[in-house]
């Protein structure tokens, strides 16, 4: 795992001193440092050593030096494809995956990363024909920023933060990613917070040569259960045992380290089977992580401590307190991103925790819920459908009724809306924003209407069900879920590994009927039988909680910390010029006197704020 830098600058010299820039990624890579310089292109990297400790030196490059290659993250099948690429005539110089990427990407050009099954973000500089290739993994676990420059030259990053030394004038903000920030909770991609900065999107390639940059796909989720049914309980026991052999594979690929690994546990059935599986394919005892909370209502240690002892693992744990909000603005610094929740501040925590206990690896349970339907909007979804072909006065007096169901749902029932893509939204709506943002913010175009618009034409044509999954694996996921571990663990130096995103897994998945992976009243009825070998019961029937950080509690305080308080003032809230300070106030003041839940219109102000001051305010 590594952080990479490159510059391509045609006709001119990239810059006076191009490896000036790597320190910038030094937590991304803490072991080793290089670079690769030619009149018009330079690729550098900070490289943290987990495979071929002692040769994998990048950047590395094919039998002649034509083919030069950076990276970062790891190719879980690079000996698969190294013995094909071998018996193609391709010779090898050392064990790194990364010198694979190079002959694959000689043998196949552009077509290489459909050969490759990991987490990744690499460059490829080919010489002969003056191109510049990129790639990010199928779900984006990997980040990978670019900046475009006039002369047809383009910079890019594992990190925004070099980006920002790179371009020709002082940095700005992108006031419609905040726009979508304060719809959805997150910056969609392409988009960043920085104006110009642009994410290349997860399953992407992009290619720039003679001047022209090609951004394409090169493999999208594919739904196909007409062709097979698994009816019947021989059927169920089949669909089973395939699911659990292709999370073994996941698991046993993802065991592949040089280097201390260990595995966060949480008490949940997800990071839990992803620790059994683990520990039951190693002869060491496992190292497992969770962070509790003084917050009882948030607290999940108990149930992870069963799952670690059920498991035979050695189990730490550590406890978040409220002072803990002090080290927001650190956890900032790594974000580069503002956004509406807390939640990767106690991940901040849980992989410091993981470092200072000498690992370096670590496999975690994200990416199950998108993958099995377990987050409540999905069933939420599905029960507010019943609903929607019903007069809006019926509509609205449901959604009044005393039932367990969140504000989110409420609106969804009360919009009537048959469009997948829109009730997605919904569904993910920061709340009331009225009059909160600036006019300036008001009137710039939301690009969560070009979102929309995009994924609407690419909607496969399936059930809803599994058109939110399909929208979960290409929005949510890569852009809140998956940058935040990246983000935190990164900044530990931590390689974090998510066997649950395997493409191959997926696309087993997706080819199964939609009664196989939402079926009954519990969700993740697939994992749950197919884990009963491993885990005890009290785990395999506990209801999802989740990870959170009880930011809500924390703004309810009369005064916060001293950072928080001079980032909310009204002279600082005037001054960004992002937001109206008295609707701050009285959002403020709403949420302290508990009669509306503001929290995340209330984090966002204050994320945005924080944003600012680290990297915009001079």
């Amino acid at each position: 795992m590594c952080g990479i830098l490159g510059l391509l600058s045609p006709g001119q010299a990239p810059i006076p001193d191009p490896p000036s820039l790597l320190p910038l990624l030094a937590h991304r890579g803490p072991d080793d440092e290089g670079w690769y310089a030619d009149a018009d292109v330079f690729l550098g990297v900070r490289r943290l050593s987990i495979i071929d400790v002692a040769g994998g030196h990048q950047p590395l490059s094919n039998e002649d030096g034509s083919i030069w290659v950076v990276q970062n993250g790891e190719i879980y099948n690079y000996l698969a494809v190294r013995t094909e690429l071998e018996r193609r005539g391709h010779i090898f110089r050392t064990r790194s995956d990364t010198e694979v990427i190079a002959h694959a990407y000689e043998e196949w050009r552009e077509d290489c990363p459909t050969h490759l099954r990991g987490i990744f973000a690499f460059a490829v500089w080919d010489k002969p024909h003056g191109r510049l290739f990129l790639a990010r993994d199928h779900f984006g676990v990997k980040p990978l920023y670019y900046l475009e420059f006039p002369n047809g030259g383009l910079a890019f990053a594992s990190e925004v933060r070099p980006l920002l030394k790179l371009r020709p004038a002082s940095p700005r903000a992108d006031l419609s990613a905040l726009r979508a920030l304060f719809t959805i909770g997150f910056i969609p991609t392409p988009r960043t917070a920085f104006e110009g900065i642009c994410k290349l999107p997860a399953a992407h390639t992009l290619t720039v040569e003679a001047g022209r940059v090609r951004v394409g796909r090169y493999w999208d989720l594919q739904f196909s259960w007409q062709r097979r049914r698994g009816a019947g309980a021989q059927g169920r026991n089949e669909i089973i045992e395939t699911f659990k052999n292709h999370l073994h594979r996941a698991v046993k690929e993802q065991r592949m380290s040089e280097v201390p690994l260990g595995a966060l546990i949480s008490g949940g059935i997800d990071s839990s089977s992803i620790a059994a599986l683990l520990q039951a394919q190693s002869s060491e005892r496992l190292h497992t992580f969770n962070i509790g909370f003084e917050r009882v209502d948030y607290d999940e240690t108990h149930y992870a401590e069963i799952a670690a002892q059920h498991i035979g693992a050695q189990h730490h744990h550590l406890v978040f307190r409220e002072a803990d909000f002090e080290r927001y603005p650190e956890v900032m610094a790594r974000l580069e991103e503002p956004q509406c929740s807390a939640t990767a501040l106690p991940i901040f925590l849980l992989y410091e925790a993981c470092r200072r206990a000498g690992l370096t690896v670590i496999l975690t349970g994200e990416g199950s819920d998108e993958l099995l339907g377990g987050y409540h909007w999905f069933r939420g979804d599905a029960q507010a459908r019943r609903w929607l072909w019903l007069p809006r006065p019926a509509r609205e007096a449901l959604a009044r009724l005393p039932a367990p169901i969140s504000e989110a749902g409420r609106n969804v029932l009360r919009s009537g809306e048959r469009d997948t893509t829109a009730r997605y939204v919904r569904w993910h709506s920061v709340g009331e924003v009225d009059g909160l943002l600036h006019p300036d913010l008001r009137v710039v175009a939301n690009p969560v209407d070009e979102w929309r618009d995009a994924f609407l034409a690419r909607l496969p044509p399936v059930d809803a069900d599994r058109q939110f999954q399909y929208l979960e694996a290409q929005t949510r996921l890569v852009d809140f879920i998956n940058f935040e571990i990246d983000r935190m663990s990164m900044a530990h130096s931590i390689e974090a590994r998510v066997p649950f995103l395997d493409y191959e897994l997926w696309e087993f998945v997706a080819g199964l009927p939609t009664s196989v992976i939402l079926n009954g009243s519990q969700p993740k009825g697939l994992l749950r039988e197919a884990m009963r070998e491993y885990l005890p019961d009290l785990i395999l029937s506990r209801r999802k909680q989740g990870l959170a950080a009880p930011y809500s509690a924390w703004l309810r305080r009369p005064r916060l910390a001293q950072w928080a308080e001079e980032a909310l003032s009204e002279a600082a809230l005037a001054q960004r010029g992002y937001f109206n300070p008295a609707a701050v106030r009285r959002l403020r003041a709403e949420h302290q006197a508990g009669k509306h839940n503001r929290s995340r219109q209330l984090m966002g102000v204050l994320s945005t704020q924080a944003w600012h001051q680290q990297f915009l305010a001079g």
